[in-house]
């Protein structure tokens, strides 16, 4: 799983927690025919290859942490393609089980599987229960992936995700939109955007750009808001330089 452990080698140099999910569970059963003990093994090495990742590039302080376990729901199975999904907190809640699972594959009902156990609610129920809040995370976060002096009003603005301070935003890629142009997707690190308000971007020396436009982006959706503060995800349309 060469692209996995890049993509999570760089979170976790970012300090970035991991929760595991593991997909394509259908196919281990329509296709390579597995049984249950099978398929329970081929889980264990998948999450044993993925903790090794961890106890290999996690912070010293989150090595323990950061471990997934199927038992406390840091670990779910189930098929993005099919939009169903099971962790053990969930099979706890509702009754479902492994085998029913199992049997609902076995027979080609993965329309009814969603149905009982929507992939968003599991993956949800896994990120809000496991995965840090901004204010608990860039504590830790910023200090690693910030280069600038952590000391100024900037810096402890960013390290405390406090509305209240400057704007530091980090801008992680652009979208075209066909009517708008260019939309520029990021992080806010700290203070508050608004409609209307300038801002500086890194590189473009004292240039002001306008913000035309502010949306929240929620899911794959933007959302329009005449302001947002630090912790959000917006999406600006105004930055062309960015």
């Amino acid at each position: 799983m060469p692209q996995t452990e890049t993509v999570l080698r760089q979170a976790l140099k970012e300090r970035v927690r991991p929760v595991l999910f593991i997909n394509k569970v259908d196919r281990l059963i329509n296709e390579l025919k597995l049984d249950a003990q099978q398929m329970m093994a081929r889980f264990e090495k998948i999450i044993k290859e993925v903790n090794k990742l961890i106890r290999r590039y996690a912070p010293e302080e989150f090595k323990d942490k950061w471990m997934v376990r199927v038992e406390d729901g840091t670990v779910a199975f189930g098929s993005a393609y099919h939009n169903w999904a099971i962790s053990v907190p969930f099979m706890k809640k509702t009754g479902i089980s492994f085998k029913d699972v199992f049997d609902h594959l076995e027979k080609g009902e993965t329309k009814t599987l969603a149905k009982k156990a929507p992939l968003h609610r599991i993956v949800l129920d896994m990120v809000i229960q496991h995965l840090p809040n901004p204010k608990e995370a860039q504590k830790y976060r910023i200090p690693k992936i910030w280069k600038g002096d952590i000391n100024t009003p900037l810096g402890q603005a960013m390290i405390n995700c406090d509305p209240k301070g400057p704007v530091g935003m980090m801008i992680t890629k652009i979208v075209m939109d066909p009517h708008a142009g260019e939309v520029a997707v990021g992080r806010l690190f700290s203070g508050t955007l608004r409609k209307g308000q300038e801002l500086y971007i890194a590189g473009m020396g004292n240039r002001k750009y306008r913000i035309q436009q502010l949306s929240m982006m929620v899911g794959p959706d933007r959302i329009p808001v005449d302001e947002l503060d630090a912790g959000n995800i917006p999406a600006i349309i105004g930055l062309k330089d960015a």
